[in-house]
């Protein structure tokens, strides 16, 4: 799976929220101790850096669903359970060019009618 379209001036990339991954409580985040401080990350690494998990615990008194690292650009295709969306590089330009890759968007690890369904228009061959 392509984890980034740059097929036009508008760049595409896949991105993950390390914070969903905690507050999902998913079985893919480790979490050890590298002398005073707990770092976690994720075992199949669809995110590739390992996280101070201080900075997260930290967010008690911040609004319910706040951010702090924001996004991180997918490594390695997504499991299943991942919340995987499409950040643009230059949203103004899409507005004015039309996508060259709008399959891009469609999600390879979600729900059926999500998937990308490939069809034919082609006539249909003629009966000798």
């Amino acid at each position: 799976m392509r984890q980034e379209c740059r097929e036009c001036d508008v760049i595409c990339e896949r991105v993950v929220s390390p914070q969903h991954c905690l507050d999902s409580g998913c079985s893919s985040v480790y979490v050890y101790e590298d002398e005073d401080t707990k770092v976690f990350g994720c075992v199949h690494k669809v995110f590739a850096p390992e996280l101070n998990l201080a900075v997260f615990e930290e967010r008690r008194g911040r609004p319910k669903g706040a951010d702090l690292y924001g996004n991180i650009k997918v490594s390695r295709s997504p499991r299943r359970q991942c919340k995987v969306v499409v950040e643009q590089a230059y949203p103004a330009k899409a507005a004015v060019i039309a996508c060259c890759n709008p399959t891009f968007f469609h999600q390879p690890t979600g729900a059926p009618e999500d998937r990308m369904r490939f069809t034919t228009n082609l006539p249909p061959e003629p009966q000798p």
